[in-house]
């Protein structure tokens, strides 16, 4: 299975699912992040965060941010869903604090829908789902709770990579915010450490689809 994790700025696929990368890394998925921002500190500490979640060939994308950008990047996205070919992607919460989030989403949203039309890619891409994850701000109803507890250890180490970042918010603050936020979900999960999700419906059928009509 192929799944690619698509967020603004680097540091946010560790912090919100480093430890569910992880896992499925280490399952022998194929595992893609796309950062759709990047600075070149923050780009050496994405590429060796990812390396420890043992992602698949990381891909980053060269802009001071996502709100400037949005015509450029989508372009770029476009090229990675088509080229990745993947079957879940799993992105920012559509009303995230952060306004680079919330256009990721919208970006991520209408990408998927956008490379699955057969009139403009010959190519064309139909992802299966499409997953929204926390950061700081949480899901108040979550659809499903991955258990991370075999790697959180991994998920915290990966976050300790960004020593540029780490400062912000007070002293500890990431590490300990993610550290509660998981267990808190693992409490929920009757596990140790746990990662929320939402999934987002997507059409499944369109004249302009390969899949036409299909079953309920």
């Amino acid at each position: 299975m192929k799944l690619a994790f698509i967020f603004a700025h680097p540091d946010d696929e560790s912090l919100s699912t480093g430890g569910t990368i992880a896992r499925y890394s280490a399952s022998g998925h194929m595992v893609s992040t796309l950062c759709l921002s990047s600075s070149e500190v923050r780009t050496r500490e994405y590429l060796e965060a990812t390396k420890i979640l043992g992602v698949h060939k990381p891909r980053i994308l060269n802009y001071a941010n996502v709100v400037d950008f949005e015509g450029e990047i989508k372009n770029d996205l476009f090229k990675f869903l088509l080229e990745f070919r993947p079957e879940i992607v799993v992105t920012h919460l559509s009303d995230d604090y952060h306004i680079d989030h919330r256009v990721s989403y919208q970006i991520v949203r209408e990408g998927i829908e956008w490379v699955a039309h057969e009139t403009q890619f010959d190519d064309a891409h139909l992802v299966s789902k499409l997953y929204v994850s926390e950061t700081t701000v949480l899901i108040p109803n979550p659809h499903i709770l991955v258990d991370i507890s075999p790697y959180y250890e991994i998920k915290e180490e990966a976050i300790r990579c960004y020593s540029s970042q780490l400062s912000k918010g007070g002293e500890g603050f990431y590490i300990n915010f993610h550290k509660y936020r998981t267990h808190m979900r693992g409490t929920q999960a009757s596990t140790d450490h746990a990662e929320a999700f939402l999934q987002v419906p997507l059409k499944k059928n369109s004249p302009f689809y390969k899949i036409k009509h299909s079953e309920l």
